[in-house]
């Protein structure tokens, strides 16, 4: 749905009961491979190589089914008693919580269905009548009879997962390191250098694993303090994995001190001049100053981001004013850190235009939002959208309206083919708590934000992708509106671009 922040898995309705008669895999339909792949590894389950949505869907729908004090299990404490309220309101009935846009664990597990009241601030979850008859027999027991998970290794749980996942990561790493090492001596240049990539990258998936695990660690389930003899093991091989990385990036920059025969021998003497040329020349000398320089840039930007607080003002999609100037030219672009986790790049245009891109790391939900702010420029397309048929999960535009505004209905909303939001798409957004206005956004899965910031977008073939398209899709939207005869979005593209 547009007025939707984001693809959560869950579904919202409009009516202020909703359709309890759902089948629980309908239910799962809806949401995205993503989200239904993270739901699953709340259960301790794990997908290898691509499976279908519809396999996905199947597995899920029978785990839940076959084993729901398993699942009951999974859940934190609130959790578990928010499940036990709804099951003893009886089907049918729900229950009600503050506040709006949740992000619970039965939400994130697709357990349970909701209305939310933005004028209340509140929201009213339910349990759809195929799942009510499935849990109540269980949640008793499961209440009553807590897990004692430090004597109970084998049953599956998220921090069982995880910690699975950890250790295989790391023996896989410490795997490829021996295989390095064993022909470190003989190795061409060539291959050193990608030896240490590989180094840099193994440093990475290490930080981003161990995130993994301390993020499950702050929100861990009733009884996992039990486990603290297990994570500790854990984390100590995740230091002996961490300090093997650096051991051997100092055994390659020896390998790289030590002179070379061929070399020597290989380099003709009339390019070798040639080279030591280049390397003195101005150009590359100021370059390589210009390259420091933003990266001092980059570091001051990152310690003051750090102390920004308050919401984000975001800049228009397209503006003659940015907040960084870069060069005119193809080959640069502007960048700075305004939070922690959101990274905006400058893109010079013709006309004296820049335009605006935002990346923001989401790192529970598993992907970077690469976002373009629109302000309220399409309020008036909502007059135009509609659900194509009662109890659809997304919203279509009327047909006059796809005639005048083709490009801006082929990015409205939520669309069924776009189900990754891994396109283009048109929706309103509200972060951190501000009004909801407009964003033209795509999503990057398995992105990796640290290389974006630590290098530059043109250095990042997937966030290059990423701007061409939201900026394409932006110009293409302009021309719809400069081609009709409505005044109001022109002017309000007028007071928001200055175009």
């Amino acid at each position: 749905m547009v007025d939707r922040i984001e693809c959560l898995p869950m579904i919202t309705i409009r009516t202020k009961t909703p359709d309890l008669a759902i089948l629980f895999a309908d239910v799962l339909n809806v949401d995205t491979i993503q989200n239904l792949k993270e739901g699953l590894g709340m259960m301790g389950m794990r997908f290898t190589g691509k499976p279908t949505k519809a396999h996905i869907v199947k597995t899920y729908d029978k785990y839940v089914k076959e084993h729901p004090a398993e699942v009951l299990r999974c859940l934190r404490p609130e959790e578990l008693t928010l499940m036990d309220n709804i099951l003893k309101q009886g089907r049918g009935s729900h229950v009600t919580v503050k506040g709006v846009e949740l992000f619970n664990q039965l939400q994130k597990m697709n357990l349970v269905v909701s209305y939310e009241d933005k004028k209340a601030n509140s929201t009213d979850i339910y349990l759809i009548d195929e799942l009510h008859a499935v849990f109540a027999p269980h949640i008793d027991i499961v209440i009553s009879n807590p897990i004692d998970y430090s004597t109970e290794k084998t049953l599956k749980t998220p921090l069982d997962s995880v910690l699975f996942e950890v250790s295989s990561k790391c023996r896989d790493i410490l795997a490829s390191i021996n295989k390095w090492s064993k022909k470190l001596k003989g190795i061409s240049l060539n291959e050193l250098d990608s030896f240490s990539d590989a180094l840099f990258d193994y440093e990475d998936e290490l930080d981003e694993y161990e995130g993994k695990l301390t993020s499950l660690i702050a929100a861990t389930p009733q009884g996992f303090a039990a486990r603290q003899e297990d994570i500790d093991s854990l984390m100590t091989v995740v230091g002996q994995v961490r300090a093997t990385i650096i051991n051997m990036q100092e055994a390659v920059d020896e390998t790289r001190g030590i002179p070379s025969v061929e070399d020597e021998e290989g380099i003709d003497p009339d390019d070798k001049e040639q080279l030591e040329k280049l390397f003195n020349s101005k150009t590359v000398k100021d370059t390589i100053e210009m390259i420091k320089k933003d990266r001092m840039d980059a570091m001051e930007e990152a310690i003051r981001a750090e102390k920004e607080d308050g919401p984000v003002k975001y800049q228009p999609a397209f503006t003659k004013h940015p907040a960084k100037f870069p060069p005119r030219n193809e080959s640069y672009c502007g960048t700075r850190l305004v939070r922690p986790r959101i990274f905006e790049v400058t893109l010079p245009m013709d006309d004296g235009l820049y335009f605006i891109v935002y990346f923001i790391y989401l790192e529970q939900k598993g992907y970077t939002q690469v976002t373009c702010y629109w302000g309220n420029i399409f309020d008036f397309a909502q007059k135009a959208a509609a659900e194509p048929y009662p109890g659809a999960g997304y919203v279509m535009l009327s047909k006059p309206f796809r005639k005048k505004y083709p490009h801006v209905a082929a990015v409205y909303g939520m669309q069924e083919d776009n189900e990754d939001c891994t396109q283009p798409y048109l929706t309103t957004i509200g972060w951190d708590g501000q009004p909801k206005e407009w964003f033209l956004s795509v999503r990057l899965w398995d992105f990796n934000y640290t290389r974006l910031i630590t290098l530059t977008p043109l250095d990042c073939p997937e966030a290059l992708d990423a701007i061409d398209a939201l900026r394409d899709a932006s110009l293409a939207m302009m021309r719809d509106i400069q081609r009709s005869d409505a005044k109001q979005p022109k002017q309000l593209m007028k007071e928001l671009f200055g175009v």
